[in-house]
């Protein structure tokens, strides 16, 4: 994201929270505006363009959710941060899959704002030009699961000129219709931002040709729908995103501590409750390292030859019961900690798997 004063919207219907969030928010150098309902939002919102939003989702009238959705629609690339005291279940996993970037619960200390502020501006910013208005929702979300800032639009000149203004990473193109227009669009924003970002052309076989003409104007990549999340983190690179750590069956209060240490030492992490949600997930995913809790020894065994199948270059670490003989990670050749574990032990380990994969 760019290193310009970044503009953040905080809407609450709670004043005193509204106010202390914006005031500290402000003392910490953000250009901050103030909403006291989700209607009020919005009209802000078609006023003035934002980055980040911190909204309420419990309020009269609009909550947060369906203010985001429609502040969403008009600003593709402001990161949405949800906020609430309540178990809204419903409201928050609409608006986890409408984009935003997560849901805070109250109350909670400025550190954890500030530490989301701080993730938010520190991951790379891809946008994604689609002019059939049907991008695969779910692509767009893994995009983000996996670490990135995700911003979509259509072949609309002002739309992504403003995106661009925030510097993105990688662009991906959609070219099945309109692609003259794309064409015309990305010359004139080579024109007024000097260079494009790594470029991916996504479309059918037939129009391959066109990554020739488009080649002219900056680095592409031409991919074949469908595209898949992995193939977009190969064209970005490994220099400049956060190491992505899958962890599997991880789900007691034992690795809640694991977790948010991890998340403090700069590690993107993607969870699932089993390992058959994993693998059938695995195509909408990218990571670069899996740490999986086992209570046996054949799940060992069973889950390794299935990874090793499916992804032979991706390394395991597996935590393992006190009482299950390691042998058969050992012949594996595996990363593996026993319970109970320290954790330094476990962030030692992944800042050397992050090393070998520089």
């Amino acid at each position: 994201m760019t290193d310009k004063k970044l503009k953040i919207l905080v809407v609450d219907d709670e004043d005193s929270l509204r106010i202390s969030l914006a005031s500290i928010l402000e003392l910490e150098g953000f250009d901050v505006k103030m909403a006291a309902s989700g209607l009020e939002a919005v009209d802000i919102a078609k006023q003035e363009k934002f980055d980040i939003l911190f909204s309420d989702i419990r309020m009269p009238e609009m909550n947060g959710t369906e203010a985001f959705k429609i502040i969403k629609n008009l600003q593709p690339d402001i990161i949405g941060v949800m906020m609430t005291a309540y178990a809204l279940n419903d409201l928050i996993v609409d608006a986890l899959n409408c984009g935003a970037f997560t849901c805070l619960s109250k109350p909670f200390e400025i550190d954890t704002i500030l530490a989301t502020i701080k993730d938010i501006t520190s991951r790379p910013f891809a946008v994604v030009i689609d002019n059939q208005e049907n991008v695969n929702m779910k692509f767009l979300k893994s995009l983000q699961n996996c670490g990135l800032n995700v911003a979509c639009s259509p072949s609309d000149l002002d739309k992504v000129k403003y995106m661009f203004e925030h510097k993105p990473d990688i662009l991906v193109v959609d070219i099945d219709k309109e692609i003259e227009n794309t064409i015309l669009i990305m010359k004139k924003l080579k024109d007024l931002f000097g260079k494009l970002p790594k470029t991916i052309l996504v479309g059918s076989e037939e129009k391959k040709s066109v990554i020739e003409q488009v080649s002219k104007i900056g680095l592409v990549s031409f991919i074949k729908k469908p595209i898949m999340v992995s193939q977009v983190f190969e064209v970005l690179g490994k220099g400049n995103r956060k190491f992505n750590v899958t962890i599997v069956n991880a789900n007691g209060e034992e690795f809640d501590e694991l977790k948010e240490t991890l998340k403090k030492n700069d590690f993107n992490l993607l969870m699932y409750n089993n390992s058959q949600d994993f693998f059938n997930d695995m195509k909408n995913s990218f990571f670069d390292t899996i740490l999986i809790n086992t209570e046996i020894e054949n799940d060992v065994a069973a889950f390794h030859e299935k990874l090793q199948n499916n992804m032979p270059n991706i390394g395991a670490v597996y935590i393992l019961p006190e009482e299950i003989d390691d042998k058969i990670v050992k012949q594996k050749g595996c990363f593996y900690l026993h319970k109970p574990f320290e954790m330094e032990e476990v962030i030692n380990l992944m800042n050397k798997l992050r090393e070998q994969n520089v």
